[in-house]
Order: C-alpha cells, then structure tokens, then sequence
C-alpha cells in the first residue's frame, strides 16, 4: 500500500487541500478540479477552444496513476482509455489539439486525432532537456498549421503553444504537476485543468501561486 507521505509530492497538498467537489478559480476565469475522465468531464474544460494533454503511455501506467490517485482504473485495456480520450475532445470539439505521446501510445493516438481533425502534423520533441528522452506531439488541426514545435523539448513547446497559439482558452485534463497550467498563466491565457490526482492538482495549483496567481475556492 502507498504511504500517503509518499504521494503528497512537494507537500503542496496541505497548503493547497483541494477535495472532490471542489474549484479552484483565478481572476481571469481560469479553473482547476478534481474529475476522473471515465466519468466524464467538468462543464467548464467543454468551453476550451484548444486542447493539451499529455495522457498515459500504456495500461501499466495507466495503472499506477490510479494507483497513485488511491483509485481502481476502471478501463480493461488501453484502447479502452483511447475511447474515453475521444469522447472528452469530441465534446470539446476545439479548434486545435495537442496531444504527446510517446513510443507506447503514439500507434492508438496518432489515429485518433487522425479522425477528429482533417490536419495532423507530427513534431519530433523531447522531454526533461535530455536528447536521449524522445517524445512527440501530435497536433490536430482544421487548416493545416506549423508552430514551429520540431525538435523542442516539451517544456519550451508547452510555453510557445500557449505564447503563440492564438486561442481564447486551453484545458487539459491530464493537468498532473501543471505544466499547461504555468505556460497559459505566464502567457496571461485562461487554463482550463483536471486531474483525478488531488496531490498533483496541489503542486499546480501551488506552482501558478508562486507566479502570482491569487486563488478562490468554491464547491
């Protein structure tokens, strides 16, 4: 069994104790939630024009994030949480996507936004600053588009979406530590984050604070 010390990260949780139910909101509309996509998404991730996320490589880690969020995965198999994946999008139905994968999932996602988008470009990328660390991010289009996006790591290519992307708001629904969060805040962009993990929603929430984000919490 997990120790709880071991999930609360950077501590962030107890500054931060986000629950079930719960919102946490910016100034500029920008929210944060705890919601397990299986069961559906928050109201407010379905108003976001672009789309984020960085989802699961395999069933294996897939898993362990349940495991971590002291859940059961509820899926069978991966292609099973690919389905749930599209339907959130579908009911979205942004303007662009932005999905990275890697060498586990990129052959069920790159189909997948194949059929929602009639653009799809794919950028080589990379991850923590190491060459060594490949990944890829796939976009989703519905006039075909080049960001600029190739060879980047993740980090940079998350901050240059939300600087250069011109959309109204973003959500990703895999917020985890907030990556997307950070970038969309620091370009002064409404974010749109859920997680099922309320310990790594904490770390995001805490990370956006100390770049001046002044929180509100209602139920």
């Amino acid at each position: 069994m997990t120790s709880q010390k071991g999930l609360r990260y950077d501590g962030s949780i107890e500054k931060y104790p986000i629950t079930e139910g719960e919102i946490y909101s910016l100034g500029n509309g920008s929210k944060i939630t705890i919601a397990d996509i299986t069961l559906g998404l928050p109201e407010f991730s379905k108003n976001a024009d672009c789309v984020f996320i960085d989802p699961a490589g395999s069933k294996g880690v897939l898993k362990a994030y349940y495991t971590k969020a002291e859940k059961q995965c509820p899926v069978d198999n991966f292609d099973e949480f690919v389905a749930h994946i599209k339907r959130c999008i579908e009911q979205i139905n942004p303007d662009r996507l932005f999905v990275e994968c890697f060498y586990r999932n990129k052959k069920q996602l790159v189909p997948m936004v194949e059929s929602l988008f009639p653009h799809v470009k794919i950028y080589e990328n990379t991850y923590y600053h190491k060459p060594d660390c490949k990944c890829w991010i796939i976009q989703g289009t519905k006039q075909a588009e080049d960001w600029g996006l190739q060879g980047m790591d993740e980090w940079d290519a998350v901050f240059k979406i939300c600087k250069d992307v011109p959309f109204s708001s973003i959500t990703d629904f895999f917020m985890g530590q907030g990556l997307v969060a950070q970038a969309a805040y620091a370009a002064g962009k409404v974010f749109y984050g859920s997680d099922m993990n309320r310990n790594r929603l904490a770390v995001a929430i805490s990370k956006v604070a100390k770049r001046g984000g002044e929180w509100t919490v209602t139920k």
